[in-house]
């Protein structure tokens, strides 16, 4: 008879286009359990000495050999931690330092989390491991989703629901992009102008080409943001996709 917060739901929802919903619901479940603990119960009762609560849901997804899920519930206050090595102290700030603290008892005891709250399973999208810069990706993405979702039910819960959205379309916003280039392109006024449009086509052909990782090397004066912003708005319309995140 549980009933799901609507931050379980966010952090799910949010994670769903880039596959990640069962990461999301997993780190949206775990984050918090920290928070069964005595000693952070007294906080809410006036305490004024920290205490942490996120390494204890980090520890509980390594349990459950969740990594990418452990790593975005232990920085959802702090930032993503250092991994550091899996020898590290538990004195040690770093993500295997936490871990290692929580596996040898140096927590306070938060286990009466397990008599309200069950650790949904499900397993990475596939992209994730298929090598460590997809992992370090796929990490910073779930962490993102997890940190937003933490402070939009924190506002519901103080504010009420807020309105949100409302923005234009990315194809308006592109209608917008071109009208605002065209004349750059048709007239260059200066040599340097000249250079600038041709680094602005070729990001214009890269929109068009099947999704994938591209890079942007120019140089200082090159007009890397007015391009980038071409090829995100481009890319992003070809391929019906629904943000554009810097």
């Amino acid at each position: 008879g549980r009933e799901q917060t609507v931050f379980e739901h966010l952090a799910a929802e949010f994670s769903r286009p880039f596959g990640g919903e069962a990461q999301g619901l997993l780190a949206g479940t775990a984050h918090d359990i920290g928070k069964y603990s005595a000693a952070f119960q007294r906080r809410l009762t006036g305490d004024s000495r920290r205490v942490d609560h996120a390494t204890a849901g980090a520890f509980e997804c390594m349990g459950r050999g969740q990594p990418f899920a452990a790593f975005a519930v232990a920085g959802h206050h702090g930032g993503l931690p250092d991994g550091g090595g899996r020898g590290d102290g538990p004195e040690a700030a770093t993500f295997w330092g936490r871990i290692n603290r929580a596996g040898r008892g140096g927590l306070e005891p938060y286990g009466a989390w397990a008599r309200e709250v069950s650790l949904p399973g499900g397993q990475p999208p596939p992209f994730a491991k298929q090598n460590p810069g997809a992992g370090m990706f796929f990490t910073c993405m779930l962490y993102s989703c997890l940190v937003d979702a933490d402070f939009l039910d924190t506002e519901n819960a103080l504010q009420g629901p807020q309105s949100r959205g409302g923005y234009a379309p990315l194809e308006a916003l592109w209608e917008k992009l071109q009208g605002r280039v065209a004349p750059w392109l048709k007239e260059p006024k200066t040599e340097l102008c000249a250079k600038r449009n041709d680094i602005l086509r070729r990001c214009l052909q890269g929109g068009e080409a099947e999704k994938g990782l591209f890079t942007l090397t120019v140089p200082t004066g090159g007009g890397k943001t007015v391009s980038s912003l071409a090829f995100a708005l481009s890319h992003a319309v070809r391929h019906g996709m629904e943000r554009i995140i810097y």
